[in-house]
């Protein structure tokens, strides 16, 4: 009877530790997901500039979306995100007469076409100046080379002052035949 007693009490005080040990590694992993420090790493680059001028900055965003610049360009916004590869955003006010000159330096492989701007939807990682939904009058392009995809949105809403969206992201496109990434 005396045995009984123990190994019930024995086993009461075993299966009390093993279920504390458990709450405790479960409350312990899960606060360890939840802290920011055991996030994957991503950086996030913000620019605005209301008018080019020489920098890292601009250099910066003209590298990472394969674009020029030009200096006639207004409000340009920007934003680099990524680890890898990098997602690029760029939204700045060109003069109509500089389009043609800007498409040439870009990595469009087509020409520009109508498009719809409720296509455009922001997502949830697209900054707040991102606006093509808005647009009246869409156009846009897009190319794809080894390890670049780039979409150019163009709206037409003001003709003398346009605003351009450009979009790209760096990854290995070498073994894809066909890609329509979306931003």
């Amino acid at each position: 009877m005396k045995s009984n007693r123990f190994l019930r009490r024995f086993f009461i005080i075993v299966i009390a530790c093993l279920g504390m040990s458990v709450f405790l590694i479960a409350f312990f992993w899960l606060r360890d997901l939840s802290e920011p420090d055991n996030q994957p790493i991503q950086e996030v680059a913000m620019i605005y500039q209301p008018a080019p001028t020489p920098g890292s900055d601009l250099q910066a965003l003209e590298a990472d979306a394969e674009i020029s610049i030009p200096a006639t360009a207004r409000e340009i916004h920007g934003m680099i995100s990524g680890f890898r590869e990098l997602d690029t955003w760029v939204r700045l006010d060109l003069p109509n007469e500089e389009l043609p000159s800007f498409l040439q330096n870009a990595r469009c492989t087509e020409p520009l076409k109508t498009s719809d701007p409720k296509k455009h939807t922001p997502g949830d990682l697209d900054p707040d100046w991102w606006q093509p939904h808005e647009a009246i009058y869409l156009e846009e392009c897009s190319g794809l080379h080894d390890y670049l995809y780039q979409r150019i949105l163009v709206d037409r809403s003001k003709p003398e002052m346009l605003t351009i969206y450009v979009f790209s992201i760096t990854q290995n496109y070498t073994y894809i035949t066909t890609l329509t990434p979306k931003p």
